[in-house]
């Protein structure tokens, strides 16, 4: 019995060292890019990197490269934007009395770069230029009474003029009680100087209703 247990024991540390000996291949360089919704790591598959060579990025050590938010690349400097911005509703309507002022309508979108291209989170990392957005407004020609904030999809209607015969007064454009004015906005990528794709867009239908008894069918405002 001892016999056969002290073979048994041997046969075992001859595995482990055969085991522990076996060469071990390396493992190919690969590309692992934020378009895969894994991380903006990119590794070169060949060669050795300098601090000039991470364009959009930094250098992590002579093989790799960790490229900024919405680059790709060996040498980050590939820009990619790969999702469009979305509005959350594509259809809306405002309701106005004869007298607004203000805003009196925000447009929200969302873009799935934010999250899927770039991480999420405060500081530097975290900035995102593939999902900034700019706002358009598409209005009949000559129309005036509306104003659009392109950086925040905010729809203001401005102030009456003072005075009737300040030079305000000759551009502004009174509202007109039971009518509907009708507007297409868009929401669309801010454009790159390295972005070879078009720019991604959605649109919006928005309908604003000019109404006499504002108050009662709006009772919360």
């Amino acid at each position: 019995m001892e016999t056969r247990s002290a073979t048994r024991l041997l046969l075992v540390l001859a595995l482990q060292l055969c085991w522990v000996a076996a060469p071990v291949s390396s493992l190919p360089d690969v590309s692992i890019s934020s378009a895969e919704g894994t991380s903006p790591y990119y590794r070169a598959p060949q060669g050795n990197f300098t601090s000039k060579s991470c364009v959009n990025g930094r250098l992590i050590d002579a093989r790799t490269c960790l490229c900024n938010p919405c680059w790709e690349g060996e040498s980050c400097t590939k820009y990619v934007d790969l999702y469009a911005p979305r509005f959350l509703v594509h259809a809306a309507t405002a309701v106005l009395p004869i007298n607004a002022s203000g805003v009196v309508y925000r447009a929200w979108s969302t873009d799935e770069d934010l999250g899927l291209t770039c991480p999420l989170g405060p500081g530097e990392p975290a900035r995102c230029p593939c999902a900034a957005v700019t706002y358009q407004l598409f209005s009949s020609p000559g129309d005036r009474h509306f104003v659009l904030d392109s950086a925040t999809g905010v729809l203001s209607r401005p102030a009456p003029p003072p005075a009737s015969s300040s030079p305000a007064a000759k551009s502004y454009a009174p509202l007109r009680t039971g009518r509907t004015y009708t507007y297409k906005l868009m929401v669309q990528g801010l454009p790159h100087d390295d972005q070879s794709e078009e720019l991604l867009y959605d649109l919006l239908d928005l309908k604003i209703y000019v109404s006499s008894d504002y108050a009662r069918k709006v009772p919360w405002t």
